[in-house]
């Protein structure tokens, strides 16, 4: 019985049909080379749509080499029920066996398909890590960190934590920006110096609310925190933002003499990431 599974075996890939699967693997990797060129054209051309286009890659990718693996083996191939069986069988004792942390990322990324926690261009806090969503694979996503470093995170972090998505497909997202600040500043003129600063931001989205709150906190001593809460205008101009706001506000306590006014010996400017 063994024989002759080896013999049907030599048989199917002889050297035609092992060069006709280079050739249609090769094939699908040009036009997917060439659809994805013609995207990022799109995308440079019509930047107010890039995540629509961007997340529109993925999903053809997996259905073209889909449909590529199924036609290779049903079409090209064509093994007999007793291969197909045998083949079937030594891959899931090799899955059971040795693939378990990777069965476990292949389906947590057929999961995100059908119910995709997020797309690409979302930022996104994901498997301990902050960044943009710049691919998605069936077993693993890529993020690009604020830091301009890319990180591949395994999709089996979706099943164990929880993911917190920033921007959920928009373009903008809200930016929390922390200030603390001496417990006796003149709390109206300084929550309006910070509207005021958020507001003249050109990164700031003004389709959508600003608002400013006050907070008590205690580190070494009792201070104020000044939280800004602004939408950016784009997910990748989030740290440009942050920045921009709070030299706006410093800039305008000096001019108003706030920041000397109490003796403070210095301000302290803590930008968090987007709640």
């Amino acid at each position: 019985m063994q024989e002759d599974v080896i013999v049907e075996l030599v048989e199917l890939f002889s050297i035609s049909r092992l060069l006709q699967v280079a050739l249609v693997v090769f094939i699908a990797w040009l036009l997917l080379r060439i659809l994805h060129a013609g995207l990022q054209q799109l995308i440079k051309r019509f930047p107010r749509y890039r995540l629509q286009m961007g997340q529109v890659y993925p999903v053809i990718r997996i259905f073209m080499w889909f449909l590529v693996i199924a036609y290779i083996i049903f079409g090209l191939i064509k093994p007999p029920q007793t291969i197909v069986f045998a083949v079937l069988g030594s891959l899931g004792l090799a899955i059971g066996l040795a693939a378990q942390g990777g069965v476990r990322n292949l389906l947590a990324g057929v999961m995100m398909i059908f119910n995709p926690p997020f797309r690409v261009g979302d930022m996104v806090h994901f498997g301990g890590h902050y960044g943009e969503v710049i691919r998605l694979d069936l077993s693993v996503t890529w993020l690009r960190t604020l830091d301009d470093n890319v990180i591949m995170v395994p999709n089996s972090a979706v099943l164990e934590n929880a993911v917190a998505n920033a921007n959920s497909g928009e373009l903008s997202e809200m930016v929390v920006i922390n200030i603390d600040l001496p417990r006796t500043i003149p709390i109206q003129e300084v929550r309006s110096l910070a509207m005021e600063a958020a507001v003249a931001s050109p990164y700031t989205y003004l389709k959508k609310p600003v608002s400013v709150i006050m907070e008590s906190r205690y580190d070494f001593g009792f201070l104020l925190r000044l939280v800004i809460k602004v939408y950016v205008v784009d997910v990748r101009l989030e740290r440009r933002l942050s920045s921009d706001v709070t030299e706006r506000f410093i800039e305008a306590l000096h001019e108003q003499g706030i920041s000397g006014a109490h003796g403070d010996t210095a301000e302290h400017a803590l930008i968090d990431e987007p709640a």
